[in-house]
């Protein structure tokens, strides 16, 4: 016997569906955003999360983006050769603060604009009912996959913050609630 089924479509076949339309949807995000900013998916995550966490360390940069140390220090470094970024004194003077420069910033915000391109043409097959369900169903799904901050941020390391506050973001809520849970 095959496993249960859901909506008439067997358990595998929609875990197929699933993962083919993720995969999908990554690789347009990820085509169109580094076809049009130039810059691999770690630069642009870093372009995007500086954008939201000014004056970061590279300590704080390399947890989204899942790099080691020193990892993290050649993508600056790479970043701050294209005048992207640059390091400036950290406030306890041990460390170094990056700082977009106007053209990382620019850069920052056209790759947002990118993915949220990507995602409308992918999208656009849908009714706005149907993206509406989508999009609830995803944020419940998404939940479910949030272990703790540092995965949050990895998790959301192309998130544009503006548009998905703390008290309506997925990730953040249930990042909250497993802090509450302890």
């Amino acid at each position: 016997m095959r496993s249960a089924y859901t909506l008439g479509m067997e358990t595998a076949t929609l875990n197929n569906i699933l993962g083919a339309f993720a995969q999908a949807l990554v690789d347009a995000v990820q085509a169109d955003v580094g076809r049009k900013i130039g810059h691999g998916p770690a630069s642009t995550a870093a372009l995007v999360h500086l954008s939201k966490y000014r004056g970061e360390g590279i300590s704080a940069l390399r947890v989204p983006l899942a790099l080691s140390h020193p990892g993290c220090v050649r993508l600056v470094d790479r970043l701050q050769e294209h005048r992207l970024v640059v390091r400036r004194d950290a406030e306890d003077g041990r460390a170094v603060a990056l700082q977009l420069t106007p053209s990382g910033r620019a850069r920052a915000k056209r790759a947002l604009e990118r993915r949220d391109d990507a995602l409308d043409r992918a999208l656009s097959a849908l009714t706005p009912r149907e993206r509406a369900q989508l999009g609830r169903l995803a944020a419940k799904v998404l939940a479910r996959f949030v272990r703790d901050e540092a995965h949050a941020l990895q998790t959301c390391r192309l998130c544009d913050y503006d548009v998905c506050p703390d008290d309506v973001c997925p990730v953040g809520k249930a990042v909250a609630a497993r802090a509450i849970d302890g």
